[in-house]
C-alpha cells in the first residue's frame, strides 16, 4: 500500500517540477506583459493549493496530521514574514528597487530547501518502506 501512494506523490512531484522548468523556461521568453499576466493567474493557483492543503490539514481525522497542520501553519508564517521583509509585502507593490540578485538569490535558496525537503521526504518514505516489509515479513512467518 505505501508503494502506490508514494508512486502516486511521486507522480505529482515530478509533473510539479517539470510544470516549475517549463514556467520558468517560458517567462525567460515571454514579454513583461505576458509574465504580469501569468505572475497573478499563478498567485492564485498559489493561494488554491495553499488552501487545499491548509484544510487537508485541518481538517484531517488523525491526529498526528493536525500536528502536521501546526507545523506548516509556523513554517508558512516564517516563508511569509522573511518574503515580506526581502521583497515587500503581498499588500505593497512589489519592491522594484529590490536588486534581482537578492530576489534570484532568495528564490535559489527556496529551491535548495525544496530539495531539503524533498530528502526528509524520501527518508520518511524509506522508513516507512522498510518498516511494511519488515512487518510483511513477520506476518509470513
Amino acid at each position: 500500500m505505501a508503494h502506490e501512494i508514494l508512486t502516486v506523490k511521486l507522480y505529482e512531484l515530478d509533473k510539479k517540477i517539470a510544470q516549475i522548468h517549463s514556467r520558468i523556461q517560458l517567462s525567460e521568453m515571454a514579454d513583461r506583459k505576458q509574465i504580469e499576466a501569468d505572475l497573478k493567474v499563478f498567485q492564485r493557483e498559489c493561494a488554491e493549493n495553499r488552501m487545499v492543503l491548509r484544510n487537508r490539514l485541518k481538517y484531517s481525522k488523525a491526529e498526528k496530521v493536525r500536528q502536521i497542520y501546526e507545523s506548516y501553519e509556523k513554517i508558512e508564517n516564517i516563508i511569509r514574514e522573511t518574503k515580506d521583509k526581502i521583497c515587500g509585502s503581498a499588500t505593497e507593490k512589489m519592491q522594484e528597487d529590490l536588486p534581482i540578485e537578492e530576489r534570484i538569490l532568495l528564490a535559489e535558496y527556496i529551491l535548495d530547501f525544496a530539495m531539503q525537503a524533498a530528502d526528509e521526504a524520501l527518508l520518511i518514505s524509506m522508513e516507512a518502506i522498510c518498516i511494511q516489509m519488515k512487518q510483511e515479513e513477520r506476518n509470513d512467518d
